[in-house]
């Protein structure tokens, strides 16, 4: 256990840390840049950090500027400094500007000045306040296509209506098609098995009559079933890959069907659009026209997610209004997303009303008819049904209707059943999702993985008709950055990661596998980590920032199938430190491991979600391998520590390493709390004692702190507790919570192997002086020395005899003893009230 690691790192780290400094840094931070944020311009920038050294606005390939001749760095340009020669006055321009008329009356007085108006001031359509104000108006710009008054006004709606009846006859046209498609399908298979049966009956029985023909007539009656049942499994297995290529082949023409209807619908809106705007005498269209009909060009966003919004729950207002809409049914495109974006006016706004339609439709438990009236509600989700059309098409044809720009975009992902370092071009990775131009840029929106469906708790099935279903979406799908977005999704075109620098495909597997809780959390890597991290002295450290307590877990899994669970029981050690959850994995033997990370926000609840996880690769042999830690969840502090305002003062880190000497604890108090310490020997070695408790021991209590003192009395692992309840509870045997775990590795045990005293629950504002340990010899005599400022009286009980102590000043009480003969217990007293004449129990010695 000696690399264990502290809160501050390890070695390991610290040469990371070194190394970082060295290889690729930043040339704003000049810190180490990895390929999923790189941007390379000749010198190497953080993505955040690629942004205009004066204004800060995030800069692209194309629109950063470098000066080389003063500070070299990268400027928007608005902010890059000009070239200005050197002049003197008696240059050209210096004697024509000195020979100048004087200010006459239609001389600009923004750059002369005159008494109302000081010549300092600028033209208000400057570069400088031109770039300002759109910084400005960045956030408050409107819809590109519209607003729902605009499509009022403009007679969209109507025209929208028109253009969806001739494109839904195109679409009956192609389902008819594919259904005539299927049935000849079936029947021209249908044909073929029965006389490839017939055929193969009849040679069969015929090699049968030539090889035994007593035995023909028994046989005829048997073969042709067994015949039968062969050619059946083979016709379904036939059919069933035939009817999954053709339906492969359905949905590319149902895309390119898609894609079709939404450009003639985006073309329709913009022409609207534009007529409206155009001047009434030259009947001249906008030229504006031409770049709303057609998508930008793809390229990493000008903004961060943040920029749009800081908080999904800006959106309150319009998920109520979704949320409502989906409870009805509709039988057209045209009113369906004339009422999704009644209240929107930005196209933010539009996207996340259509995206919550999409997530709160509980599209997979729908049930359809066989046969389903085009005409009908559910005849709006008819390719849902057959398997044609996905999430992410029907999203794309409702943002057409909306007037926004989509693309459904072909790739692989690190979803279900993906493992860490696996290769992943492989079919069952494929998938699709969908980014949307808003403000001009294009932003990634993730309908199918963002759908989520939660049943509130101790509801039954009759209530989900009452509302016992409730409809969350994940988040993270909603506006994904690019540099969060391609830890879980490859697309076939690079320039769809819309990223500055394109990662590759080997880049992409080494990623580690994140999921969407680890962004959702607010969680970081301290470091970069590979999806691959190998062992260093047969442990491997990694750590993870978050910006509140979360509840963490985890799994330790071999990739030999072979090994005993068992034995990767104890493997993990995970410490609560500050802001940062450290996690220490040392495998039991030399292989390849999966550990995968687990988090919630609810201590309460049971349900963990997958945040990140990582292959183990450990080289070492097994002599050198750690032995197994605590099985204990977590060590550090628990979300119940503050609510009873209990603050370690001395370990924050809950890794503690004893070798000879006493470790004291200190907890700072900020209420009435009764506290309990509990204290465990884990091993690895036997041993004789039966009460570990006799080690720890209350040095010091008062309404404001506490202080322990622990003692290991051999080598090994050890598991410190602190439990608390309230002290307004009169129930002694009150439920205890669980405040804060240690774990103290003992190198070197204690030089005084014996026992402590063992102070009761009245042992406040008392100190002990002597003696300092909690077993006394026989017949001997021993003195007592203990401050308490509180006391009126203090004695001890020895056997039945009582002994009390005298006051010798500065509230130090002062007592000869003399131990006896027997085994017995040895308590110590203090009358604490002058009301009271009864004793309370300060602390508790052992006779032996």
């Amino acid at each position: 256990m000696d690399d264990l690691g502290s809160s501050d790192g390890d070695s390991d780290c610290d040469n990371f840390e070194a190394l970082s400094q060295t290889k690729d840094p930043c040339y704003r931070c000049e810190k180490r840049v990895y390929p999923v944020e790189r941007v390379d311009i000749g010198v190497v920038f953080h993505r955040r950090c690629f942004r205009c050294r004066v204004c800060g606005i995030q800069l692209t390939l194309r629109s950063f500027h470098w000066d080389q001749e003063n500070k070299p760095d990268v400027y928007c340009q608005a902010h890059i400094t000009k070239l200005v020669g050197s002049i003197d006055k008696d240059c050209v321009g210096i004697k024509s500007a000195l020979n100048a008329p004087k200010r006459g009356p239609n001389s600009n007085e923004q750059i002369r000045g005159s008494k109302y108006n000081p010549g300092w001031q600028y033209d208000a359509n400057a570069m400088e306040f031109t770039h300002q104000r759109e910084l400005a108006q960045r956030e408050r710009k409107r819809t590109s296509l519209g607003t729902y008054k605009d499509y009022e006004s403009t007679g969209i709606f109507e025209a929208q209506t028109e253009l969806e009846l001739k494109q839904k006859a195109e679409e009956d046209k192609l389902y008819e098609q594919f259904s005539h498609e299927r049935q000849t399908l079936k029947k021209r298979l249908e044909e073929e098995f029965q006389k490839e049966q017939d055929k193969s009956a009849k040679e069969h029985l015929s090699s049968l009559t030539k090889s035994s023909p007593s035995k023909t007539k028994v046989k005829k009656l048997k073969e042709p079933d067994k015949t039968g049942e062969q050619y059946q499994q083979q016709r379904d297995e036939r059919l069933k890959a035939s009817l999954e290529r053709l339906t492969s082949e359905e949905r590319s023409r149902v895309a390119k069907m898609i894609q079709k209807h939404s450009e003639e619908m985006l073309l329709m809106i913009a022409e609207k659009l534009a007529a409206n705007e155009s001047s009434p005498e030259t009947e001249e269209t906008t030229p504006d026209t031409v770049v709303l009909s057609r998508p930008p060009p793809v390229a990493p966003p000008e903004f961060r997610r943040s920029a749009l919004f800081k908080n999904p729950e800006e959106f309150s207002c319009i998920d109520d209004q979704v949320i409502e809409v989906a409870k009805q049914d509709y039988c057209s495109f045209t009113d369906l997303v004339k009422d999704l974006i009644t209240s929107c006016q930005t196209d933010l706004e539009k996207v996340r009303s259509i995206f919550r339609w999409v997530t709160v439709k509980d599209l997979n438990k729908m049930e359809f008819e066989d046969s389903i009236n085009p005409e009908s509600p559910l005849g709006l989700l008819r390719g849902i049904k057959v398997g044609t059309e996905s999430y992410h098409d029907l999203f794309k044809r409702l943002c057409s209707y909306a007037g926004i720009h989509c693309e459904v975009i072909q790739g692989y992902s690190k979803g279900a059943g993906y493992k860490p370092g696996m290769r992943i071009d492989n079919p069952k990775f494929k998938n699709s999702w969908t980014a949307v131009s808003i403000e001009g840029s294009w932003c990634f929106v993730n309908c199918n993985w963002g759908a989520r469906h939660v049943k509130c708790p101790n509801s039954t099935d009759d209530d989900e008709m009452e509302g016992g279903l409730f409809y969350q979406c994940d988040e993270f799908y909603f506006i994904t950055d690019p540099e969060d977005h391609i830890y879980q999704h490859f697309p076939n075109d690079p320039k769809w990661q819309l990223l500055e620098c394109p990662i590759t495909m080997t880049e992409f597997i080494n990623l580690p596998i994140v999921k969407s809780p680890f962004f959702n959390y607010g969680l970081k890597f301290v470091n970069h980590y590979d999806c691959t991290q190998y062992t260093s002295n047969g442990i491997v450290i990694m750590q993870i920032k978050m910006p509140s307590l979360l509840g963490f877990g985890y799994t330790l899994e071999a990739k030999d199938t072979n090994v005993d669970q068992s034995k990767l029981e104890g493997r993990v050690l995970l410490r609560i430190v500050g802001h940062k959850a450290i996690f220490t994995i040392a495998p039991p033997k030399a292989g390849r491991f999966y550990f995968m990370i687990y988090a919630k926000d609810n201590w309460n609840s049971e349900s963990l979600q997958s945040v990140c996880g990582f292959r183990i690769k450990c080289r070492e042999k097994r002599d050198q391998i750690k032995s197994p830690f605590p099985k204990v969840p977590f060590f550090g502090p628990t979300p119940v520590m503050s609510q009873y305002g209990v603050f370690p003062q001395t370990h924050i880190d809950p890794l503690v390493v004893y070798s000879y000497d006493d470790v004291v604890f200190q907890f700072q108090l900020q209420s009435d709390v009764k506290l309990s310490p509990t204290y465990q020997y884990h091993g690895p070695f036997q041993s004789d004692i039966t009460d570990y408790q006799r080690y720890i021991f209350i040095k010091y209590r008062d309404d404001k702190s506490v202080t322990y003192q622990v003692r290991c009395p051999q080598m090994g692992k050890y598991v410190f507790f602190i439990f608390g309840s309230k002290t307004t509870s009169n129930d002694d045997n009150a439920q205890l919570d669980c405040l804060f775990r240690y774990m103290i590795d003992c190198k070197h045990p204690a030089k005084d192997k014996r026992p402590l005293p063992r102070a009761c629950h009245r042992w406040y504002y008392s100190t002990l002086l002597e003696p300092t340990i909690g077993d006394l010899e026989t017949e001997k005599k021993v003195t007592f020395r203990v401050r308490n400022p509180v006391a009126i009286d203090v004695a001890m009980l020895v056997g039945d005899a009582w002994y009390h102590f005298k006051e010798v000043g500065d509230n130090m009480w002062e007592g000869a003893i003399y131990t006896g003969k027997q085994h017995c217990k040895a308590k110590l007293y203090a009358k604490l009230t002058k009301e009271l004449t009864r004793f309370s129990p300060l602390a508790e010695f052992c006779i032996k």
